[in-house]
């Protein structure tokens, strides 16, 4: 998309080449185009993204390269350094003007808005389609690029360090305080600039050696600040982000009162602001790199070169090598400006370096840490055209230093690294004049004095890497290797059989290191040598070494003349082989040597040498190969060295290999997309699938050429791997710009296969590349359960097809690996197939059942160990299936465990290596506890007592725990035993004991009994419980003259007459009993005796409320059916009309229960019995209970 900035002062653009005598440019009204020249090249030259915003919008930015540069050999050849920038500015403004002269007034002409650039040779344009095809029609246009906006790199949040003797871990451990109290430098005269987020020049750390500060405290900031994005109030320096403060406080800062945060204190800073919240834009950076060459006033006019900064500070870039900003670091360069840039923090994979980091004319530095190891996110090689990088490692991990608004910040990021390396150039060139401005002279001593670092994973060798560059930064050394003091100098001829020998290396090694190469009659000259006496060495490539002394004395001349014989001749031949057999085209090149070779169609190389040591460097064609590096011994005459070269790999050990399809595998059911254009659709997988370590069950695939496991995204625009970016979690065969084609294209899966082996395929049949719509081409994704994947190809028509607009590769659920086959590369032919493998790991799947039912169990735990140590995890689906990718190399024996809750764990041994599929069913053995009765409880329990109920516990599995209490713990309630083991087949009785002592009368409590035990199918049994408090209660035993206890532990008085404020029966009465037992009841006693004959039984003194009237009767004489029938009326109304208990229970001796509800309201409950036949009323049992949980009935 086009990104949109404030309007900025132009001053780079324009406000220079006045001040050289250039006319004033400016942008001017819109007007007609005229007819455009073909299309085809305007798809020539432009950026595809370019073409499809011109396609798709009226108007958009886009940037013209010219197809020249300004010849500045003569700022090179100039010795002073105002005189060096002068050089330069006069030869990039020149150039601009004669090179860009047509461009711009056909972009006058055509009223386009339109910004140029000396420094770059570029113009930045605002137009439309027709403007561009005009554009590219024209000879010197090289290329019409996409105004594009680079991101600040990411920096992390760390955590605190301790200092060293006041001083910060970092500007300590490159050994900065030495150079302070030994060297007696801290950077004085050298100004250091940095563009970035701005900074905050009031910060106690910065404010003094702000060059705009003046003596009296006052502020100068023309000529010392520049904004180039607009975004800052006034024109005083700001920082709306703390990325520049945080840099520019590890170069300079120094509050004098413990916060010794810079590498340089005694140096001065000046500060661009390219960059701002949202990035760093393309016009900010150039008009940035401009105002570097030449600072100027508030209003960007009356430019000075004599007030340009030593050294320019650069802790921004991109994630990918581009050129665009190279001829202005050049500009730099020429004019005598050390470029210090950060390298990137896209690491931890190879060929991660950035630009303007991986340039071959900028020093980047990495990133360690305070144990001196490499970051992780650290950047690493190679970098532009093979070149190692990073150059160097700094510090760059927990980083503190300053941050806007007078605080500190602790931040990592390579971003904190490159200014350490800035400032040691400022310590460097505070003491030594000699070497000001000598960019290549600095940079070799910052090589040479590096301590080593031997990390080769990415190519380089033990002293010179793409991980650490030439080793960490040792500024202590680098000033010491620095010519200063008195000087004198050394010179010679180094010849060999008497003729002069060109390109031969002179290397000096005593009070300083210098080196020399020699010209074409064989002469070198170090006019910068310090005085002292040296050891001498001369080598080139095929000769043997010399090795002599040389003392240098102040202000003379040492002579050291070399003669160097040929070294004896070795033949080295041998293959080179990747995993998938002989590599044709590989490049093998002799570090140190100008030897190269490539190998043939069976991989063979052949290398003549000079009979001695070397290392090669085999660089494949296969992207599934990396660079190798070898240490060979090449013996005078024949020797023979077959070379293997590793896999790519990412960080979770994915691996490819190349192979040729015989058959295309296709999908057999199409897919509902949502859209033809960028749509996707949603796949249900038949079986579980991994990819970096995760288990997958769904994915989702989308018409742009990707299937993700994560989430559904759908994204036009390609980018590189791998990214934080969604989507994650994916595969891209072919990530682009797609649309289903409209004959029988589309999206199709199938799956295939038996278990272990079972494969799921899906299809992108006849796709088209939206960029070209004449192109074609169909491809496939083949993921198999072992953890194994592959990308297939089928008819590719037309570049955009064949892969140059497209990312293919595979990413982690977090965008922080991957492995990136090709982007916007001509990489798919017909009948491609790309294999990948996870090399590190083994997969395991299997499903968990019931041991007792067989069925599966759900969310299962599978748990991987090795040496006591866990190394893999997974989770049962609803289906019981598993899939887990294990970490593994050679064969070892691993401890798998799965467990379930409620279920006994199953442990095994299984042996697992890399590649290797293994697969078990596991039946967890778990209980079957089952609980009688489990229906809901009510107990009505007056204040103070006590009841208890039993509940009895079955167990038809395996052993199992078991526990029984209250949910909520509630106080009234208890269980004996309360926990136990029960095995299988048998019982165990469960007492529960549920106790109102201290509860409030009147009172319905709830809980829930709760039964929990090891069963995996039912680990939980409920029994609701409501416990009744009632306010009142009263029970008579009717006829009998004791109190009875029933067996639900209910007591029942003694039967007693009614006297005014207490309860009894009304009425002439008699009682009845019986020795005969009674059938239906638990209660005998309680239903042997009876009153007949009573009227009424009346309560006296009753809260008012709800009552549940219990009433027992049982027939205990002869009477029929018929005889003894009798009306209850409660409360004066009829509660049971024409009881006739025998006809009811169809005997005597059967015992009968009627429950009555009603309200009372006076204080008295009248319980009325009235006979409506020939025998007296008769009732057993009588109990009222006041009951707030109850409603009366009707």
């Amino acid at each position: 998309m086009t990104h949109h900035f404030p309007r900025r002062r132009r001053l780079f653009a324009v406000a220079l080449t006045v001040a050289m005598g250039a006319p004033l440019l400016g942008a001017a009204t819109a007007a007609a185009h005229p007819t455009p020249p073909a299309a085809s090249v305007l798809q020539d030259k432009a950026q595809s993204k370019v073409v499809r915003q011109l396609d798709k919008q009226d108007t958009t930015t886009f940037w013209v390269r010219l197809d020249s540069e300004a010849d500045t050999s003569a700022a090179r050849r100039t010795k002073k350094k105002t005189d060096k920038d002068r050089a330069v500015i006069e030869a990039k403004t020149a150039h601009a003007d004669k090179s860009q002269k047509a461009l711009r007034a056909l972009l006058k002409k055509a009223g386009a808005h339109y910004t140029p650039y000396w420094i770059t040779n570029t113009v930045e344009v605002t137009g439309d389609k027709a403007l561009a095809e005009k554009i590219a029609a024209r000879p010197e246009v090289a290329s019409i690029e996409a105004d594009t906006v680079l991101r600040l790199p990411d920096t992390m949040k760390g955590k605190a360090e301790p200092g060293v003797d006041g001083v910060e871990w970092n500007v300590d451990a490159i050994k900065a305080p030495k150079v302070w109290d030994e060297v007696g430098t801290r950077g004085e005269g050298v100004v250091i600039a940095s563009i970035d987020t701005g900074v905050d020049y009031q910060h106690p750390t910065l404010l003094n050696s702000y060059r705009g500060r003046k003596t009296d405290g006052s502020y100068e900031h023309a000529y010392n600040w520049f904004d180039a994005t607009a975004s800052c109030p006034g024109n005083a320096p700001c920082d709306d982000y703390g990325h520049g403060t945080h840099t520019m406080g590890t170069m300079v800062g120094d509050d004098g009162d413990g916060n010794a945060i810079g590498v340089a204190p005694g140096a001065q800073w000046i500060a661009a602001k390219g960059c701002t919240t949202e990035g760093c834009s393309q016009d900010a950076l150039l008009s940035a790199g401009q105002w570097i060459l030449a600072p100027t006033d508030a209003i960007g006019q009356n430019p000075r070169p004599d007030l340009a900064p030593d050294v320019v500070n650069n802790s921004w870039g991109g994630d990918v090598v581009d050129t665009w900003y190279k001829s202005m670091v050049q500009a730099w360069v020429d004019a005598g400006i050390f470029p210090a840039f950060s390298n990137g923090n896209a690491g931890p994979d190879c060929a991660t370096a950035g630009s303007p980091g991986a340039y071959t004319n900028t020093y980047a530095s990495g990133a360690f840490d305070s144990e001196g190891k490499i970051a992780a996110f650290s950047s690493r090689g190679s970098g532009e055209n093979g070149a190692i990088k990073p150059d160097i490692a700094a510090p760059g991990v927990d980083v503190r230093s300053a941050a806007p608004g007078g605080g500190y910040a602790v931040e990592s990021g390579t971003s904190m690294a490159s200014p350490h390396t800035a400032a040691t150039v400022a310590l460097m060139w505070s003491v030594s004049p000699a070497i000001r401005g000598d960019i290549a002279a600095t940079e070799r001593l910052l090589d040479q004095t590096a301590i080593d670092a031997d990390d080769t994973t990415c190519g380089g060798t033990a002293a010179n890497n793409n991980v650490y560059g030439e080793g960490r930064l040792d500024a202590y050394a680098a000033v010491n290797a620095t010519p200063r003091g008195p000087l004198g100098a050394v010179s010679g001829t180094v010849t060999t059989d008497g003729s002069p020998l060109a390109g031969a290396t002179v290397e000096l090694d005593g009070p300083m290191y210098a080196t020399a190469t020699t010209g074409e009659d064989g002469t070198y000259a170090l006019p910068k040598v310090m005085v002292g006496d040296y050891a001498v060495k001369v080598s080139k490539f095929g000769y043997v070494t010399s090795t002599s002394t040389a003392t240098v004395t102040e202000g003379a001349t040492t002579t050291r003349d070399a003669a160097l014989g040929v070294a004896p001749r070795a033949t080295l031949t041998g293959t080179v082989r990747t995993q998938g057999g002989p590599e044709a085209g590989a490049t093998i090149e002799v570090t140190g040597a100008p030897v190269t070779a490539t190998t043939a169609d069976d991989g063979g190389y052949a290398l003549e040498l000079p009979a001695g040591s070397y290392q090669l460097k085999v660089t494949p064609v296969s992207r599934c190969a990396a660079v190798g590096t070898f240490a060979v011994e090449a013996a005078e005459g024949a020797n023979t060295e077959d070379l293997t070269l590793p896999s790519r790999t990412d960080n979770f050990g994915t691996t490819c290999q190349v192979t040729k399809d015989t058959v295309f595998p296709a999908g057999t059911t199409k897919l509902n997309t949502s859209s033809e254009y960028d749509g996707s659709a949603g796949l249900a997988l038949p079986f579980p699938v991994a990819l970096y370590g995760r288990t997958y069950r769904s994915a989702s695939a989308n018409v742009e050429g990707f299937l993700s496991f994560e989430q559904s995204v759908n994204l036009s625009a390609n980018g590189t791997l791998p990214t934080a970016g969604l989507p994650n979690g994916t595969l891209y065969p072919f990530w682009d710009n797609l649309q289903i084609a409209s004959d029988n294209g589309g999206l199709y899966w199938a799956s295939r296969g038996t278990a272990p082996h079972r494969e799921i395929v899906v299809e992108w049949r006849n796709m088209v590349p939206s960029a070209d719509r004449t192109q074609k081409l169909s491809f496939s994704v083949v993921i198999g359960e072992d953890g194994t994947y592959s990308f297939h190809y089928s008819n590719p028509v037309g570049a955009y097809a064949k892969g140059t607009g497209a990312t293919i590769g595979a990413e982690n659920a977090d965008g922080t690996d991957a492995l990136l086959y090709a982007y916007n590369e001509d990489a798919v032919t017909d009948g491609l197939a790309v294999a990948f493998r996870p090399d590190r790991s083994a997969a395991l799947s299997g499903t968990v059942t019931d041991a007792n039912d067989g069925k599966a169990v759900s969310g299962a735990s599978v748990t991987v160990s090795r040496d006591g140590k866990q190394v893999a995890t997974g989770t049962t689906a609803s289906d019981g299936a598993y899939l887990v990718q294990v970490p593994a190399t050679d064969r070892a024996d691993c401890t798998v465990t799965v467990s379930a809750a409620h279920y006994t764990a199953d442990t095994r041994t299984v042996s697992l290596a890399a590649h290797t599929t293994e697969r078990a069913a596991t039946a967890l053995n778990t209980g079957l506890v089952t609980v009688t009765p489990k229906t809901a409880m009510t107990l009505v329990v007056p204040v103070g007592e006590t009841r208890q109920r039993t509940l009895t516990l079955a167990n038809s599995a395996s052993a199992a725990d078991y526990t029984v209490k209250e949910a909520d713990g509630a106080g009234w309630f208890s269980a004996a035993p309360a926990a136990g083991r029960l095995d299988k087949g048998k019982q165990q009785k469960a007492v529960l004991t549920f106790d109102t002592t201290g509860l409030t009368p009147g009172t319905v409590l709830k809980g829930t009994v709760v039964i929990a035990s090891d069963s995996g199918r039912a680990p939980e049994t409920r029994v609701p419980v409501t416990l009744v408090v009632p306010a009142y209660q009263a029970a008579l035993d009717a006829g009998a003259g004791k109190a009875f206890t029933d067996h639900e532990g209910d007591t029942w008085g003694p039967d007693q007459k009614y006297t005014a404020g207490s309860y009894g029966f009304i009425g002439a009465s008699t009682k009845v009993s019986t020795t005969n037992a009674i059938e239906d009841t638990a209660d005998q006693k309680l239903l042997r005796t009876a009153r007949e004959g009573a009227l009424e039984y009346r309560f006296d003194n009753v809260p008012d409320g709800v009552y549940r009237i219990d009433l027992d009767f049982a027939e205990l004489g002869r009477a029929g059916a018929g005889s003894r029938v009798t009306d209850v009326l409660a409360e004066g109304v009829l509660q049971v009309s024409d009881l006739d208990i025998v006809k009811e229970t169809g005997g005597s001796y059967r015992a009968l229960t009627k429950t009555l509800t009603v309200k009372v309201t006076d204080g008295q409950l009248n319980l009325r019995l009235v006979a409506v036949a020939d025998e007296e009323t008769l009732v057993n049992a009588v109990r009222i209970t006041q009951r707030p949980d109850l409603t009366p009935a009707g």
